[in-house]
């Protein structure tokens, strides 16, 4: 991954708030669901119960914003 700029990082942070609808610092998969809603995604339940797991990669049960900013800067 190349480095993010501070502009980015900003950016990417506006985003991961956003989306964190109850703004306790992480990403639950009810709030990942509607981000895919939102990105129209079109992903099922099952496909998105399994993209949750896979960017949530310390498997607490939520996207931290590390795990976020990883996701959303892989190519």
């Amino acid at each position: 991954m190349e480095e993010l700029t501070q502009d980015q990082i900003e950016e990417l942070r506006e985003d991961f708030e956003f989306n964190d609808g109850d703004n306790d610092g992480r990403i639950q998969f009810a709030e990942f669901a509607e981000l895919m809603a939102l990105l129209e995604a079109d992903m099922d339940q099952q496909d998105c119960r399994l993209g949750f797991r896979e960017i949530d990669t310390d498997g607490d049960g939520a996207i931290e914003f590390d795990e976020f900013v990883a996701w959303w800067t892989t190519d």
